[in-house]
């Protein structure tokens, strides 16, 4: 099968271009070769390649920036993915666009997770964009899979699990302030790219939640991170409302993989076990490159 990866040295992009390398042709074009805010570059692209599927990694993703930089989230995460879409259905190629779950409020009472035919409402501009991508995906390709996900982590790119890593790899005893009343599930990348290459083999179609099974809060998951690498830092749990950013998060971020359930194609493992797995391969490697 021949994919086209857009943002394909990102942190989900990556892992993608990695794990679907191994069975298919893949196209990755940088930025410069086919930005997806220009029509033209993205026609003439499919127009070269012939893609059977468009995998779209790209996204303007930094939550806070979103809240003052309009012009450029819309470019980027509204138009951009509404070129994919348009070009998807006119060359008759699936498209797989990546969304999030900060497209819903967090109000839900804790446990309780967000299904795929839930309502949206985003509290920050970064939330309201996603909504408004899988709106623009929906309305101009019948080819679609929209995969909704969070709290992403991987060894490429910025993240949580790397930030928390950093901040407590010091020799002295180092306090860190984490939230403990965001509750999500923390998602290896890497599985993440086997659930899409999953997904893309067996033809489906729709929105589908893909997250690591289980949840915890921020704070739980710095613990975890500090516990198993052996840290020398002391995590200290603090409201979401003492963290003083420009953007809201929603509290419960929690998403059920239902759909994935029902079709039998559920392969995201418990985020304990991911988690684990990836600091045991990535740790140290993290650690020495923080010094």
């Amino acid at each position: 099968m021949r994919i086209l990866i857009v943002g394909s040295s990102g942190m989900l992009g990556s892992e993608c271009k990695e794990v679907l390398g191994r069975d298919h042709e893949l196209i990755t074009p940088d930025r410069k070769e086919m930005d997806i805010v220009s029509w033209d570059q993205v026609i003439e692209t499919l127009q070269d390649t012939s893609p059977q599927v468009i995998i779209n990694c790209a996204g303007f993703t930094d939550v806070d920036a979103c809240e003052t930089e309009d012009f450029k989230v819309r470019k980027i995460n509204v138009e951009g993915p509404r070129n994919l879409a348009q070009c998807s259905a006119r060359f008759e190629c699936r498209l797989v666009h990546i969304s999030s779950d900060y497209i819903f409020d967090g109000q839900k009472t804790m446990p309780q997770p967000y299904f795929e035919d839930d309502t949206p409402n985003p509290l920050s501009a970064y939330g309201k964009s996603k909504m408004e991508s899988e709106k623009a995906v929906r309305e101009n390709s019948p080819y679609y899979i929209i995969v909704r996900t969070g709290w992403l982590f991987g060894i490429n790119g910025d993240n949580f699990v790397k930030s928390i890593i950093r901040q407590a790899k010091g020799r002295k005893k180092t306090l860190l302030k984490v939230v403990n009343d965001q509750f999500g599930s923390p998602t290896w990348t890497y599985r993440l790219a086997l659930q899409i290459k999953k997904l893309i083999e067996n033809e489906g179609r729709g929105t589908y939640h893909a997250t690591a099974e289980g949840y915890c809060s921020r704070f739980e998951c710095a613990e975890h991170i500090v516990k198993k690498l052996g840290l020398k830092a002391s995590v200290q749990p603090r409201s979401i409302k003492e963290v003083k950013a420009p953007a809201v998060r929603p509290k419960n971020c929690l998403l059920e993989n239902r759909l994935l359930k029902k079709q039998g194609l559920n392969i995201m493992r418990d985020w304990k076990k991911d988690l684990d797995t990836f600091l045991e391969k990535f740790g140290d490697q993290i650690i020495k490159e923080s010094n």
